[in-house]
């Protein structure tokens, strides 16, 4: 049995797991992992999302959003890292955005919940 901390995906998505780091919940937090990450490994991400994003979108699309949790949440924070990882990808061809301003400067003020966001 996994310990509570441990991100884990549902059983059927279990072949995404090299990519938890990417499982962020944060806006703030994907984008770091973009920013972190080498171009090789953004496009990596990025191919094995992108060839299984219409089987997690049906998977998601069955359960209410505001009830999504566990190792489903966990595969929602993948699919949410999905476009960032496409921008690099299809766009920028490097991490960062050529005419990005630092993300220090970029604070949201609300998430999925519609609550208002704090600083990280």
């Amino acid at each position: 049995m996994a310990a509570p901390t441990e991100r884990v995906l549902p059983t059927a998505f279990e072949d995404l797991s090299p990519f938890l780091d990417w499982a962020e919940p944060t806006e703030r937090g994907r984008h770091r992992q973009r920013l972190s990450s080498s171009l090789a490994e953004i496009r990596a991400f990025y191919d094995a999302m992108h060839a299984r994003i219409d089987a997690v979108l049906d998977y998601l699309n069955e359960k209410p959003l505001d009830k999504i949790a566990g190792a489903d949440k966990v595969l929602l924070d993948l699919a949410l890292a999905l476009p960032e990882a496409a921008n690099a990808v299809e766009l920028f061809e490097s991490p960062e955005h050529p005419y990005g301003m630092p993300i220090e400067r970029f604070v949201p003020v609300h998430d999925l919940s519609g609550e208002r966001a704090r600083e990280e």
